[in-house]
């Protein structure tokens, strides 16, 4: 009787290993988030980007329903190699904002790159650290979660459950920041704790992203628009989905 009891123990143990294995196996096939950094490139086009592959997405400002863009172009998701991005040794990237000088920065870990949007290539002697020589008042010097050009001469960087106000014509962070991300600074922006990008629509609409959610916020009024957080699926957001 005590053989038996002892065998079943054994193997109820090796049956709650085997089911953590799997279940480690199986988190490791399942991502994170939807996406991973994204920017409008002023064009009519916004690219999100997620691991080493990239989807162009064309977008329609002049529409109002949930659904901005019509889909992911077709061809898309593609490699971020040297054909596709000249010059941009890298993959993993966390976020990138298009400074409205022609250039647009690309943002991974301690480092960044330049880009010439109108040569299609990365500038030389890049990449560079983040700090205070380079992004003056950007005390985030490991890295930030996302970032994007707000429009307005401001660019705004996230980390964490904190963000700081980029002013662009001064080239330095402004005065006060970092800020918390809360209900006093971002009405209606439930997630607290960080996103994991965000990008301006170019319509008066900026989408913050999170997981498998979004949500869609209204620039004018500074303040999310009411029945968010929404799901990244096929139906609002064709060909984010399994790239």
């Amino acid at each position: 009787m005590k053989k038996t009891k002892g065998l079943f123990i054994v193997m109820s143990a090796l049956a709650f290993l085997m089911a953590g294995v799997f279940a480690v196996q199986a988190e490791r096939y399942i991502p994170e988030s939807a996406i991973a950094a994204s920017v409008n490139w002023g064009n009519g086009k916004v690219y999100f980007f997620k691991g080493d592959r990239y989807v162009r997405y064309s977008a329609k400002p002049d529409l109002a329903e949930d659904l901005m863009g019509d889909r992911a172009d077709p061809g898309y998701p593609k490699l971020i190699d040297k054909e596709t991005w000249p010059g941009l040794n890298w993959t993993d990237i966390n976020a990138v904002v298009i400074m409205g000088n022609g250039k647009a920065c690309f943002f991974k870990g301690k480092e960044y790159v330049q880009y010439d949007i109108n040569a299609d290539k990365a500038d030389p002697g890049y990449p560079k650290p983040i700090n205070e020589q380079t992004w003056p008042g950007l005390i985030w010097t490991g890295g930030v979660d996302a970032a994007v050009n707000w429009g307005n001469g401001k660019i705004f960087f996230f980390k964490g459950g904190e963000y700081i106000r980029y002013d662009i014509s001064k080239g330095r962070a402004d005065y006060g920041y970092p800020k918390p991300i809360d209900a006093r600074n971002w009405p209606g922006m439930i997630w607290t704790d960080g996103i994991d990008d965000v990008v301006n629509w170019g319509n008066g609409k900026a989408y913050f992203f999170k997981g498998y959610e979004y949500i869609r916020y209204d620039m004018q009024e500074d303040m999310a628009d009411p029945g968010y957080p929404k799901q990244v699926n096929r139906q609002t957001w064709p060909g984010l989905i399994n790239w």
